[in-house]
């Protein structure tokens, strides 16, 4: 498995443990891959979330848009998810 693909694996574990920080950070670690592999350092981030969702809501969000990456496509799409991944997770986290 390629370093990519063990921060996402790191994050999805650490989310399951409850451990939001080490999450966010392996999260923001696998964005900062692939922009310097792929030279994405332009793209537009995505809309945040909403501020009124309850924590329940965004880490559910964060899960569910761990467990579909798809490391091996379209990488423009890949850095999109990860960053709204990253976001729910940063939502979670003001709310602790």
């Amino acid at each position: 498995m390629d370093r990519l693909g063990r921060l996402i694996q790191s994050a999805q574990e650490h989310l399951e443990k409850g451990s939001l920080w080490r999450a966010y950070v392996a999260v923001e670690s696998a964005i900062l891959d692939v922009k310097m592999r792929h030279a994405l350092e332009l793209e537009e981030p995505p809309a945040p979330p909403k501020r009124n969702a309850k924590k329940d809501d965004l880490l559910a969000d964060a899960r569910s848009r761990l467990s579909r990456l798809d490391v091996s496509g379209d990488k423009k799409k890949l850095l999109y998810d990860l960053r709204a991944c990253r976001d729910a997770l940063k939502a979670a986290l003001a709310k602790s």
